[in-house]
């Protein structure tokens, strides 16, 4: 971290100590912290990194399997059901095969029946690698409208507004 970013941590940890000591709640202080309800344009770049404008410029780089899946799910505002990924073989091939160096398509289309298997454990590794890298650029709150995420019917989304969204 830089030298100025770690000054304005400590004076804002500071902040919130003295917040503390004068008796403030801490849901209330949960709620000044907050960065609920606040999203920010996201571009794909033609790096592969997605960039967050409105967050200091963040660069979050993915690899070419974590990329096929962002864009796929962010595609697709109404979600992707995880247990029809299948249905999306030909469109994630498609992807994959413009994100990755590999031109054989074989190989892609062996990396992206993984991703497609019943067994899921490709997908999961993915979203979760996603996840972490949102989580550890932009914090739990900030990253929450970005993170794909699985609803109650099944279906992996990115609540982002797509009126936010380029490159993808």
């Amino acid at each position: 971290m830089e030298r100025e970013t770690e000054a304005i941590v400590a004076e804002i940890k500071s902040l919130l100590a003295e917040l503390r000591s004068k008796g403030v709640s801490e849901s209330l202080i949960d709620e000044l912290v907050a960065q609920q309800g606040i999203e920010g344009k996201i571009i794909l770049d033609d790096k592969g990194c997605l960039n967050l404008p409105d967050f200091g410029n963040v660069k979050i780089r993915l690899n070419p399997m974590e990329r096929t899946l962002y864009i796929l799910v962010m595609r697709y505002p109404d979600g992707v059901p995880s247990d029809e990924l299948w249905r999306f073989y030909d469109e994630l091939c498609d992807i994959y095969g413009e994100q990755t160096v590999y031109e054989d398509p074989e190989l892609i289309q062996n990396a992206i029946e993984a991703i497609c298997d019943d067994y899921k454990t490709t997908l999961y590794t993915n979203v979760s690698r996603i996840k972490k890298k949102l989580v550890d650029k932009l914090g739990q709150r900030a990253a929450g409208p970005y993170i794909i995420t699985r609803d109650a019917s099944g279906k992996y989304k990115i609540g982002v507004s797509r009126k936010l969204v380029s490159g993808f």
